[in-house]
């Protein structure tokens, strides 16, 4: 049976789960800059294009240092879902006295105005080696299948962008279950649907909340990656099975 190394020992398994941002592709480089030109086309709306404490203020409700880009690992950015990042935006207007209904609309309208001139594909930067990896697991026969709290559309494209089509055996997104991480849900889905028990699949991750739904699912192995994340390699240590500093340093057979 097909596995992966851990600690010399050989660990059977069959299903491959991955997350997306963070672990697949590098999260700071992908996401900074489409937050930073979210934030510079609502300030344009507001009529403060100009106003650098605003803009600090939303970038930080976002959890992004606005003098040196640091990704708060446990702030919403990495973590919460589209809907959740427009209500916590909607917020931070409401709290400087803007109207919520207009602020919301405001948000939305940033958010979708960004992802749509935003050059994705330029944006885009794969983790070293993963794309020699995804093959390799399919050529071992391995399933693969990718979890992440990221929207349906912006996930296929990113696929279609890097061409990875066929990699991909089953895909889970923001929505399309009850429950986010860290609830295992979307793993518990994942085995379902491809007939494989959670104790013969493995997840690979870059945050606390990749491990902590990998621990809950009752998965095989929960790893988390620091290259390409921007959880500190100490944070993930607390709560995944094996963490490793880049994604090449894995062994399946």
């Amino acid at each position: 049976m097909s596995g992966i190394e851990h600690n010399r020992n050989r660990i059977p398994c069959r299903l491959v789960i991955f997350d997306k941002d963070g672990t697949l592709i590098d999260f700071t480089a992908t996401w900074v800059p489409l937050i930073r030109k979210r934030v510079a086309l609502l300030l344009k709306v507001l009529e403060r294009g100009s106003d650098g404490e605003l803009e600090a203020l939303l970038l930080r409700s976002w959890g992004i240092d606005p003098l040196s880009d640091r990704v708060d690992p446990r702030g919403p950015c990495p973590v919460s879902p589209r809907p959740e990042e427009i209500i916590i935006g909607t917020m931070a207007l409401y709290q400087q006295g803007y109207p919520w209904d207009e602020a919301r609309q405001w948000v939305s309208r940033a958010f979708d105005q960004a992802d749509a001139t935003a050059n994705r594909r330029e944006l885009l930067k794969p983790v070293h080696g993963i794309q020699p990896l995804l093959t390799r697991l399919k050529e071992k026969k391995f399933l693969v299948a990718l979890a992440t709290n990221d929207e349906r559309k912006d996930t296929e494209a990113m696929i279609s962008d890097l061409g990875w089509e066929g990699l991909f055996d089953r895909i889970l997104c923001s929505g399309e279950v009850s429950q986010p991480k860290p609830h295992p849900e979307m793993v518990l889905s994942i085995c379902h649907q491809l007939c494989i028990p959670p104790h013969e699949t493995v997840f690979i991750g870059d945050t606390v909340n990749d491990m902590k739904m990998g621990k809950r699912a009752g998965l095989a192995l929960t790893i988390g990656v620091v290259e390409g994340g921007v959880t500190p390699r100490e944070e993930l240590e607390k709560v995944a099975d094996l963490v490793v500093d880049s994604i090449q340093e894995l062994q399946f057979y």
